[in-house]
């Protein structure tokens, strides 16, 4: 792995779609956290086999938690807003 911060990386979400990931890696940018996907799907794009792991460093794992988890109670939100 060739990041800065390689030996303290620390999972926030693993999924089964590289493209979900790639979703969340840009709502975390846009906040200035940097993050790293490793997709072992890489060479067969659509492919969801085997989770994606989006990971960042260990001193930003606070706030992105933070954040991926205000970003779903607002999805959970409009969807409950849309059903009802």
């Amino acid at each position: 792995m060739s990041t800065p911060y390689a030996n303290s990386l620390v999972t926030v979400v693993s999924t089964s779609n590289s493209f979900e990931a790639g979703l969340v890696k840009a709502m975390l940018a846009d906040e200035g956290i940097p993050s790293f996907v490793e997709d072992a799907n890489g060479p067969f794009p659509g492919l969801s086999a085997v989770p994606c792991s989006l990971m960042v460093g260990s001193e930003y794992e606070t706030d992105a938690r933070r954040l991926i988890d205000e970003h779903e109670a607002r999805r959970l939100t409009r969807v409950d807003e849309e059903i009802a």
